[in-house]
């Protein structure tokens, strides 16, 4: 028995009284003491590895932390480093990196119509990626997943633009899970300035202070917002109005005192925003693994050493100095090359210097933890062949072997980011392409079919390389056997070895021959090698059919027998005539 429905039902009838607005703040209020315990190690990772980017909330307000108290760079290259090898690895602009398929029937996308309609259709979605700001919110989402371990971007479709993307920060954000442990709930604070609010709002849904403020021409006061985004469970999908969508969402002003007051309702045909995690354990929301987070304990020892050494170079370049007592009225100078005279009997001044082997150790401390802090964000793997020792380029195989150590180090969390956001921007921007009447209609093979995603970018396509490699040692093997034992070859299927093959390697469609094309050119093939075999037949009877032609006639010309009633010509007699 269903009772999901009766569940629903009930949960709308117990929590119908309270108003919509205090609803959603309560559920915003669980989602954030979910987060509180991971803010202390947020704020931290800001301050050593994000000064002057992250924004933190203090007082329901969005605060910049500022740049003033690093002392060492090292996390700022590592996780630089780790940003664009994840966003040129996964979700390049300049390189394939998705293809549509129909993983139902692998051999259905052979078939022309629906190989051509695939291909125009991922097109359209790369078109869209491009002409939007895609992988620059991507880019800063790859950022902070790589720092705290979960980011949140969210589409927006836009009336010029077609859709913007909005890549937050994680001061800003906060999320929850759906039973499928999926992040279906999405909860943003930021702030607007009083123009935005009125362009972006119904004038009668602002709050008198902000509509004071618009009055007052006092433009640009920031007022802060709260956004809901939830998956409508209870929505009636026979009607097409935005309250009954498959997700909703909701605005209202953080300093209106009306619990009530909702600034704007809204919904969405497909999930607006994606939010992968780095790593999540058991009933965990948020991810506590990333490399920020794994890097905190040398992070921290690296300011502190960074700090140490400023201080043993400010001792060796200016070491203190120990004066006698007479001397105290005397006018003594530190300046470089400066001269000093005192009596002799005034006593000599001493000066005190630190062991020079100590910066020595501590420049070597700092390049120890420099590297940790690398090999914690990856970047030793990122940087694999830059950093090779020896002649470079290697050969083509050790490159190979270096992105599948890559592939090993980070495999688990490309699965993550596959499904968690990449599937998801690729199906909303394709539901935005579909209402706005772009996308062709869909060949009658694969219509009302769900179609897969096959991710070809740099490391989907490492993790492919094994099969690959597979198909090659298996073509060498066969052809070595051939040589010995013609009929291995029947045992080898070479045409689908070059799909398995272009496939695994994101060859476009229009380089490999569909199986009709293909066959269709047998045919053709097989009926131009029986007409030369038959032109080359008659060319071989031809001078035979000559020579009988003239022998023919002379028996016809030769009598025989006189010319009486059992006379005749030769060929006559020959053929009984």
């Amino acid at each position: 028995i269903d009772i999901a429905p009766y569940v629903r039902s009930t949960l709308t009838r117990t929590t119908g009284t309270k108003p919509r607005r205090e609803r959603r703040e309560a559920r915003f209020g669980s989602a954030t003491q979910v987060r509180d315990e991971y803010d202390p190690d947020y704020r931290e990772i800001e301050r050593l590895a994000m000064p002057g980017r992250s924004r933190s909330m203090a007082q329901g307000q969005l605060k910049r932390r500022a740049n003033t108290a690093k002392q060492d760079s090292a996390a700022l290259l590592a996780g630089r480093t780790l940003t664009h090898g994840m966003a040129v690895g996964m979700s390049s602009s300049s390189r394939p990196w998705l293809e549509l398929t129909t993983g139902w029937d692998p051999e259905l996308r052979e078939f022309a119509p629906v190989k051509d309609w695939l291909h125009t259709t991922q097109q359209l979605i790369y078109q869209h990626f491009a002409s939007t700001n895609y992988y620059d919110a991507a880019k800063i989402a790859y950022a902070e997943l790589g720092h705290v371990g979960y980011a949140v971007t969210l589409c927006v479709e836009h009336s010029d633009y077609g859709a913007v993307y909005h890549a937050f920060d994680h001061g800003e954000t906060w999320i929850a899970e759906d039973d499928g442990l999926r992040v279906t709930t999405l909860f943003y604070r930021t702030a607007y300035s009083v123009d935005q609010m009125v362009r972006k709002f119904p004038w009668e849904r602002l709050s008198q202070q902000c509509r004071d403020a618009y009055d007052k021409s006092n433009l640009q006061t920031m007022v802060s917002v709260t956004c809901a985004i939830e998956k409508n469970d209870d929505r009636d999908a026979s009607k097409l109005d935005s309250a009954n969508k498959p997700w909703r969402s909701a605005w209202w002003e953080n300093a209106s005192t009306d619990r009530n007051a909702l600034l704007k309702e809204g919904g969405f045909d497909s999930k607006p925003f994606s939010a992968p995690r780095w790593e999540t354990t058991g009933s965990e929301v948020y991810s506590s693994s990333s490399p920020g987070f794994n890097a905190l304990p040398d992070m921290r020892e690296l300011e502190f050493a960074a700090r140490r050494k400023g201080r043993a170079m400010d001792l060796m370049v200016r070491p203190p100095v120990f004066i006698p007592a007479g001397l105290q009225q005397t006018a003594i100078s530190i300046d470089p090359g400066s001269m000093n005279f005192i009596n002799e009997l005034q006593g000599k001044v001493d000066i005190f210097r630190p062991d020079p082997n100590v910066g020595t150790w501590i420049v070597n401390d700092i390049e120890r933890l420099t590297r940790r802090v690398e090999k914690l964000y990856f970047a030793d793997l990122w940087m694999a062949v830059t950093d090779m020792e020896g002649i470079q380029p290697r050969n083509q195989q050790e490159l190979m072997y270096r992105n599948e150590e890559k592939l090993t180090q980070l495999g688990p969390v490309v699965d993550r980011v596959n499904i968690e956001k990449l599937e998801v921007d690729i199906d909303r921007a394709y539901d935005i392409l579909d209402r706005m009447g772009l996308i062709p209609p869909p060949p009658p093979e694969i219509a009302n079919r769900a179609l897969s995603i096959n991710f070809v970018s740099i490391l989907a396509q490492a993790q492919k390389a094994t099969s690959n490699n597979s198909i090659e040692r298996a073509a060498q093997f066969v052809g070595f056997l051939t040589g010995m034992y013609p009929d291995a070859a029947i045992k080898f299927d070479a045409e689908q070895a070059i799909d398995e093959f272009a496939n695994n390697s994101s060859v476009s469609p229009k380089i490999i021959r569909s199986d009709e094309i293909v066959a269709k050119m047998k045919a053709e093939m097989q009926q131009q090698q029986q007409q030369a075999q038959m032109a080359e037949q008659a060319a071989q009877l031809a001078p035979a059919a000559a020579q009988g032609a003239k022998a023919a006639e002379l028996l016809s010309k030769t009598q025989v027998g006189g010319g009486g009633a059992g006379g005749g010509s030769m060929l006559d007699q020959m053929l009984g005539q």
